[in-house]
């Protein structure tokens, strides 16, 4: 204490004395006060940036006013330096918060803020041993490391944190910018020293060295963090980042400001250079208190795309501009030429940096365009599904157009469509572009291949490696790299598969996997549609109980035939068909095997009739055929066949196969019989009763000749 008090004049203001007599108490008592003090006014803090930014402008105010003040150097150096090692330890403690509260991802980027912010403290502590207590060192720019070192590990976070995001131009955008910037800087640091401090650079050539650095260094983590800035994702929060770029900003400003007086030896505190400096490293601590509140309310960058279009615009033309200037100002100066010639070389990469940055900027604005045109047409094709929903195409086209779609929009060599079918699985519906992988067409058989794991996991599955998946196909290793599956899900329910496969090997991005979700969920809303209108056609036009067509469909299909065969002069037959003793069955065995019965003989009737016939049900027992182009012997001879096959048909009861019941048949031929549906149906049905008579008298003949 005693050294202190001589350095304090008799004429000292009260001021001095009591911040002269705080740097008098024992080191272990001064720190933790200092430290307390700073955790308190901390955790004070309003939650929000502007009351922090307040905060941190009122001090910078109040220290300035305070070495305004003091007459003494020395007290003027003592606020000072108290100041900057509170704003360093302020910067410690926001960047530590951030560690605390990031996520694993984020955490190694501020663990080297808060190690930068450490290394500054460590230098700012340096300075104070030495200029306030009197140090002695080997090396009077050993303080300076910590300064110096702080801005490189600042900027490899930045580069970390763009690098996190995946923003590859970014991170290229940032070298380039930070090296136009640092090369303008040197050109006018060049420019500076030959013009005004030549001698003073002569005189101590290392000093000069490290004094300039200290400006370029900041620079560069300026434009890093402007580079961030413009890199991160538009929905990331910028605020936290922005607080890093006004930081840094200030802190390249005051080394600029810093730089003259730093090579002469004549810096002083007691200027606004001082504010700069506590402003900037306070918006570091800041940002790492932002960080952490963005993340945690969720919220969004506040910054437009436009606004970040436009400072990206600006830069290089201010360096530009910048290095017009220096040329211009180097040539009217009549600087020597080892001066100038290091000014134009610096120029000269500058415009070269400038020129790739270009060349960068236009390959990005060629991928955007790519990129927009890709997604136009990927928004052509969901609308082309989205048009199949509301169509009527039946599940077999538009399961082809699901898979020749799904190539087009994955940018795959091929696809596959499975869809649920009941009791049988998943069967295979559609296959796109198979002969060009050398596929064999798999429609119509059971599922397999990757494709089973969607139906286990009711999720996307990507299989990189298309062999090394478990459910591979062994006899495809050999033509598909890689492939993608997704499941059809509608309504809660796998309604079907989607699968596309390259004969190359692709690494499918977490874009296009949720593309491929949107497309599934959109084809499976597709799908259950048209299977859903598919079965209320189905319900009006078959009998629900045998599936062949019900009376409705069987008048207008009737209806049509007469009008075709009038247009063209033919003939055609109609037969009705009556089940014999189906009540006896109702009766004895109740009316399921009474169903059964229907069913049987409705399957039989199908078989045995041509494929151009018409089966149809016209109610309780009786059925209708339509013999489409058919005269009378060749009707006599189809239902003489279908007679037959119905004596050879079996159904169940009592666990026992029965005999079908014997069908009474009734023909009646168009226009012969008849030039209307009911006239047709009428005289079909009144020899179908002639026909039953028949056998009901050679039933009776029989039985009595038995007795």
């Amino acid at each position: 204490m005693g050294e202190v008090a001589h350095r304090i004049p008799p004429s000292a203001s009260p001021a001095e004395v009591a911040i002269s007599t705080f740097w008098a108490f024992p080191r272990a008592r001064r720190v933790p006060s200092v430290l307390s003090v700073i955790r308190r006014l901390l955790s004070a803090h309003p939650r929000g940036t502007m009351p922090r930014y307040a905060a941190a402008v009122v001090a910078a105010v109040v220290v300035y006013g305070i070495e305004l003040l003091l007459a003494d150097d020395f007290a003027r150096c003592v606020v000072a330096d108290f100041a900057w090692t509170g704003a360093a330890v302020g910067a410690i403690f926001g960047t530590a918060r951030a560690v605390r509260g990031s996520r694993a991802s984020d955490r190694m980027v501020w663990l080297l803020f808060c190690a930068g912010s450490v290394s500054w403290l460590l230098g700012q502590l340096l300075r104070d041993a030495r200029e306030i207590g009197g140090l002695a060192m080997p090396s009077p720019l050993i303080a300076d490391l910590g300064f110096m070192t702080a801005a490189p590990v600042w900027t490899i976070a930045l580069v970390l944190m763009l690098r996190r995001h995946g923003q590859k131009l970014p991170l290229y955008a940032l070298v380039l910018d930070v090296g136009a910037v640092v090369l303008t800087l040197a050109a006018a640091v060049t420019l500076f020293l030959a013009t005004t401090l030549a001698s003073d650079v002569a005189r101590d050539p290392q000093a000069s060295a490290v004094a300039v650095l200290y400006p370029l260094l900041y620079v560069a983590a300026t434009a890093a963090a402007l580079s961030a800035v413009w890199g991160l994702p538009q929905p990331e929060p910028r605020g936290a980042v922005t607080s890093l770029f006004l930081g840094l900003g200030l802190n390249a400003l005051a080394f600029v400001l810093y730089l003259p007086a730093n090579i002469d030896g004549t810096f002083k505190a007691g200027t606004p250079v001082d504010a700069l400096w506590l402003i900037g490293i306070g918006a570091i601590g800041i940002a790492g208190a932002q960080w952490v509140e963005e993340r945690e309310d969720g919220r969004s960058s506040r910054l437009s795309g436009s606004v970040i279009n436009l400072s990206r615009m600006v830069l290089p033309g201010v360096v530009a501009a910048a290095c017009s200037f220096l040329l211009v100002y180097t040539d009217v100066q009549r600087v020597p030429s080892r001066f100038a010639d290091l000014i134009d070389g610096a120029v000269a990469l500058t415009v070269l940096v400038l020129a790739i940055r270009a060349g960068l900027a236009l390959y990005a604005n060629w991928q955007l365009g790519e990129r927009e045109r890709r997604r136009a047409e990927q928004l052509a094709i969901l609308y082309d599904v989205g048009l199949a929903t509301a169509g009527e195409l039946s599940l077999d086209e538009l399961a082809s157009l699901v898979a020749r779609e799904a190539t087009a929009l994955t940018g795959t060599d091929g696809a596959m469509v499975s869809l649920a079918e009941k009791e049988q699985g998943f069967i295979v519906r559609a296959v796109h572009n198979a002969p060009a992988l050398g596929l064999r067409s798999s429609v119509g058989e059971d599922l397999r291949g990757v494709a089973l794991e969607t139906l286990r996991t009711r999720d996307v599955v990507v299989a990189s490696d298309y062999r090394d998946h478990p459910d591979s196909n062994p006899a495809l290793h050999g033509l598909i790299a890689s492939a993608i599956a997704a499941p059809l899900v509608a309504h809660g329910e796998i309604v079907g598969t989607l699968t596309a496969y390259v004969s190359r090997p692709r690494i499918f991005t977490d874009e296009t996997r949720r593309l491929v979700r949107l497309y599934a969920a959109q084809a499976a809303i597709a799908i259950a549609n048209a299977d859903l209108l598919a079965e209320t056609r189905r319900l009006a036009r078959d009998d629900d109980l045998t599936g062949v067509l019900n009376r409705r469909s069987l008048l207008e299909r009737l209806d049509a035939q007469i009008a075709d065969a009038t247009r063209h002069g033919e003939t055609f037959g109609v037969v009705m068909c009556d089940v014999d003793g189906l009540k006896a069955v109702n009766d004895s065995a109740g009316h399921l095997v009474g169903n059964e019965v229907l069913r049987t003989l409705a399957k039989a009737m199908r078989q045995a009739a041509r494929s151009e016939d018409v089966v149809a049900r016209f109610g309780g027992d009786e059925f209708v055929l339509l013999l489409p182009r058919t005269g009378p012997l060749p009707a006599q001879a189809i239902v003489g066949r279908i007679a037959a096959r119905l004596r050879e048909e079996r159904y169940m009861w009592a666990g026992q196969a029965n005999e079908l019941p014997r069908a009474s048949f009734g023909i009646a031929w168009f226009p012969i019989d008849g030039r209307d549906a009911d006239a047709l149906i009428s005289t079909a049905d009144a020899r179908m009763y002639e026909d039953k008579a028949g056998a009901r008298t050679m039933t009776i003949a029989a039985a009595a000749d038995a007795d």
